[in-house]
């Protein structure tokens, strides 16, 4: 299924009857960082933990991995990404 972003308010429809002390998780093990304006209309939802790069040839060898997130833990970074720390990424 290709990439489609979700309006407010259908985001709304979804969080219709939840009390303000729900709690909502993101599946593998993803924390909330922010919600961040990329133009007059639009914002990313980021999560601590960035996306990570999958060359064209890792997607060719690995076509059911279609994104990849990696711990920061011991990673120096700021807003511009990673400058540097040790990155360890293995897949099962």
């Amino acid at each position: 299924m290709p990439y489609k972003p979700i309006s407010v308010g259908e985001l709304r429809e979804q969080l219709e009857g939840l009390n303000d002390n729900d709690k909502l998780h993101f599946p593998g093990q993803l924390s909330f960082y922010r919600l961040k304006r990329v133009a007059d209309d639009e914002y990313f939802i980021e999560m601590n933990e960035p996306q990570a790069y999958l060359s064209d040839d890792f997607k060719k060898k690995n076509p059911q991995l279609k994104v990849a997130f990696i711990s920061i833990e011991n990673v120096e970074g700021d807003e511009e990404g990673i400058v540097g720390g040790p990155i360890n990424v293995e897949l099962f």
